[in-house]
């Protein structure tokens, strides 16, 4: 199955039986073993030893429990990114489609809201 494949049927929720306990489940496990790991080398290389919050963003961290995987491995509230969190939306914009995109799409909300000065 190729990417857009197996993104497409990711976003329809047709999956394969045995996608989350055989597929799912080590990759979130696995994501969150290398945050950790990050973590320590962050630890061991600068003069900081501690994080108060981790913030999820980008493809990832639209995976459902990916935080609360994060969370149980490091030990420290984890987050998912939303940019529009605190923003109105036109009603235009269909909320539920942005908010399933929204970790994903933290470069453009920033793009967006930059200032141009002519």
């Amino acid at each position: 199955m190729s990417f857009e494949e197996a993104e497409a049927e990711k976003r329809r929720n047709n999956l394969p039986e045995k996608y989350e306990t055989e597929l799912l489940r080590p990759f979130l496990e696995s994501l969150a073993l290398e945050l950790s790991r990050a973590l320590q080398f962050f630890f061991t290389s600068t003069q900081f030893n501690e994080v108060n919050h981790i913030v999820l963003a980008g493809g990832c961290a639209v995976i459902p429990g990916v935080d609360e995987v994060v969370a149980s491995r490091t030990q420290i509230n984890t987050i998912i990114a939303n940019p529009f969190a605190n923003m109105l939306l036109a009603e235009r914009v269909r909320g539920k489609s942005l908010l399933a995109d929204a970790s994903s799409l933290m470069v453009a909300c920033g793009l967006a809201l930059r200032r141009f000065d002519a």
